[in-house]
């Protein structure tokens, strides 16, 4: 489909581009800004071109609302955004877009898009795909369909031929200077509920994160990089600005850097911080850490420009499973680097995932012991095989996941079983889950309890309501009654 742009009296007129981010599903939770779609839309704007964002996430539309708004933008173009786990939305809203607004020009972008660009484009009827990377494809998309030209010859995109067949277009560089971006088009969102919403801490202060680099050089085989494995990362002068900007038009009070790996430049992470405290006194932030990169004198560091919050990804208490993981730590790795972040004063979280394959009730065993060794407790998610992982392309292969699109639409929260990798029954993993979450979050509530009880019922229940709190009442017994009680 090629739509030529529409002459006006002041010459060809730019296209109205609606971009749709959608809901990630009907449970509460913390809201993370769409940074992806954000930058996509500046580099539209910057483009001349007409920007609408109809945020499901953000604005908590249904369907039907949200099909509303794309009527009412009267867009000559949609794009979706989002994580795959997001498909089941993407292809409700296209199939509609493309029953009842036959003219308009559909497209995706992200992880999805990226990975499975065969089931995007044939089961919502897409006219093509952005390939990784959205800012310039798009912006060099919208161009040449305002034109009339073949978008078929933008780089970077993928569609399918008369016959079905999946044909891309020639590759498309990473944009190798992330300086060069223009920053995320915040004011095109529903900014507020963002800015307004609890943080992942769950603590309600006015916060916006700030991406700082794109990639990471590891291979975990559970986890998919969309930016790919050569780490890009904006100058430190950049970031600033940026928070500064941030502070000024919404009165953020704390930020945070969600980047794959924050702390894999020693020198990057070392100058962010001094221009921190330097620029911005008082300002708290959090980041994303790999244990085998931070030093004491860099935690120090971060702590005095005012990083009150690490996320390692730990994943595991076994070094069997980190070696099958291919995370290249052990476990004392992450425990000494546990340790030493809370000794400077930083809190350091942790993520873990159960049912990798050859996981064992020994294995899981060894994680518990871990978190109470490190006195730390984190939600025990389910290894998910997301599509662009190896363990995707080996569940596939084993017959574990059949049918892709079945699969898709049935994604998720890690938090529940999608595919099981082990040898063990669905009930005798979700059961083992229980126990393990239940036994951690027990060891650690009583190690402190007149503190950290009250204030884990009471994250939860801002959180998820009664629900969550009876999430937390249904582990603590999974913990105490279990049949797997005995083996810890």
């Amino acid at each position: 489909m090629i739509i030529a742009g529409r002459e006006t009296a002041t010459g060809l007129e730019k296209m109205r581009v609606t971009l749709l981010y959608p809901s990630y599903g009907s449970e509460s939770h913390s809201l993370y800004f769409p940074f992806g779609l954000a930058y996509v839309a500046s580099s539209l704007t910057d483009a001349g071109h007409t920007v609408t964002v109809v945020d499901m996430e953000g604005d908590r539309l249904s369907v039907a609302e949200a099909f509303r708004r794309i009527v009412d933008s009267s867009p000559r173009l949609v794009a979706f955004g989002g994580m795959v786990t997001r498909f089941r939305f993407v292809r409700e809203l296209a199939l509609l877009i493309r029953k009842e607004m036959p003219g308009v020009f559909i497209t995706a972008g992200n992880s999805g898009a990226t990975t499975v660009p065969d089931i995007y484009l044939e089961s919502c009827r897409l006219d093509c795909v952005v390939l990784g990377e959205g800012e310039i494809t798009a912006a060099e998309l919208v161009n040449t369909l305002e034109v009339g030209g073949d978008w078929r010859q933008v780089p970077g995109i993928a569609w399918l031929n008369l016959q079905g067949e999946l044909v891309k277009s020639s590759p498309r560089e990473p944009v190798e200077n992330l300086d060069s971006l223009p920053w995320p088009a915040w004011d095109l969102f529903p900014v507020e509920n963002y800015v307004a919403s609890m943080d992942h801490r769950q603590k309600k202060v006015r916060h916006m994160e700030v991406l700082a680099s794109r990639g990471c050089p590891y291979n975990c085989v559970y986890c998919y990089r969309i930016y790919g494995r050569n780490v890009r990362r904006r100058s430190p002068e950049s970031i600033i600005a940026e928070l500064k900007e941030l502070v000024r038009r919404y009165g953020i009070r704390y930020t945070g850097f969600p980047d794959d790996l924050f702390t894999s430049n020693r020198e990057f992470v070392m100058k962010t911080c001094s221009l921190i405290k330097k620029e911005l006194p008082g300002l708290k932030w959090s980041c994303l850490g790999r244990v085998n990169t931070v030093d004491r004198e860099m935690l120090e560091a971060m702590k005095d420009a005012g990083c009150d919050w690490i996320s390692y990804g730990i994943e595991s208490g076994s070094d069997e499973m980190l070696t099958r993981m291919k995370r290249r730590v052990t476990a004392r790795q992450c425990l000494e680097a546990v340790k030493l972040t809370e000794s400077v004063g930083i809190h350091a979280d942790g993520s873990f995932i159960i049912g990798m394959f050859g996981e064992t009730r020994d294995s899981v065993k060894k994680t518990v012991e871990f978190c109470r060794n490190a006195d730390i407790t984190a939600p025990m998610l389910f290894v998910t095989p997301y599509p662009g992982t190896a363990i995707f392309d080996t569940a596939v292969e084993n017959g574990l996941i059949g049918n892709v699109e079945e699969f898709l639409s049935g994604m998720n929260a890690a938090d529940n079983l999608s595919v099981n990798l082990t040898d063990f029954s669905d009930s005798e993993l979700l059961e083992l889950r229980d126990w393990a979450q239940g036994t951690i979050g027990r060891s650690y509530l009583f190690k402190k309890p007149f503190t950290r009880i009250p204030a884990l019922f009471w994250k939860h229940y801002k959180l998820r309501g009664i629900k969550g709190l009876m999430h937390d009442v249904k582990a603590f017994l999974a913990s105490v009654f279990s049949k797997n009680r005995n083996q810890a």
